[in-house]
């Protein structure tokens, strides 16, 4: 069986809630899909979500750059 990886049912686990939450599901649901409170699941992959807030703060400052450039445009 060479170039295949063992990789337990548990792996796969984490690898799906990381994956939803790379990109974006909120935390709340992805707790339930996995059967774990928000707060388990907080506990368990909270050392994610710091990548998570600067993405976050990226995007929002893209939307007000957005928002304050129609109002430049509109003034002119």
């Amino acid at each position: 069986m060479d170039g295949i990886y063992s990789i337990r049912f548990h792996d796969q686990r984490h690898t799906h809630a990381s994956f939803l939450l790379a990109i974006g599901i909120n935390p709340k649901v992805a707790a339930e899909r996995l059967g774990m409170t928000p707060a388990m699941f907080n506990e368990r992959y909270s050392h994610l979500l710091p990548i998570m807030q600067e993405e976050a703060v990226d995007r929002i400052e893209d939307e007000l750059n957005k928002f304050a450039e129609k109002q430049l445009q509109a003034v002119k």
